[in-house]
């Protein structure tokens, strides 16, 4: 995940690699595992509890494990936080009902969206919002949106790319 994070990261820049890879990097949402693009097996969902761990499911033959809240964070180690993401615009958490002070909603897996694919995800999926630095017209990504899917100067840095 992270040695093929910092592959995403290089095409989606244009950057070029240092060293010619065995098979580019996918042009349309790329695993985060494998770097290929549409590949059925490569789907993956999440599920977020409220009060216990995210977990994740694909059938990419290049998964593996990770800690989910240690690769959210990214250190100077692991850099890369390429983490399957539940889409908070194709599935917000709703306000409480009037009088609740809490909603319980199901805890059931939704299609997951790779943390370096979002900007894309946005364009193809989102197009009323603004995506920055390619769309301009729109509305304003919500702040956990654009949050969620800005890279860090650590994750720029150790993937050489440009800021």
């Amino acid at each position: 995940r992270n040695h093929i994070g910092q592959h995403i990261l290089r095409a989606l820049s244009n950057t070029p690699e240092e060293v010619a890879l065995k098979e580019p990097v996918g042009n349309t949402l790329p695993c985060g595992f494998c770097g290929r693009s549409g590949r059925p097996e490569c789907a993956i969902t999440i599920t977020v509890p409220a009060k216990a761990a995210t977990t994740w499911d694909t059938k990419c033959a290049y998964q593996h494990q990770f800690r989910y809240t240690s690769a959210d964070v990214g250190s100077k180690n692991q850099p890369c936080r390429n983490l399957p993401l539940k889409c908070e615009l194709c599935h917000p958490v709703l306000p409480p009902a009037p009088g609740k002070t809490t909603r319980k909603t199901p805890i059931v897996p939704v299609s997951a969206v790779w943390r370096y694919n979002m900007h894309e995800h946005i364009l193809q999926e989102h197009e009323e919002y603004v995506v920055p630095g390619q769309r301009d017209a729109g509305l304003a990504l919500p702040a956990n949106v654009w949050k969620e899917m800005r890279l860090t100067d650590l994750e720029q840095t150790a993937s050489r790319i440009p800021k």
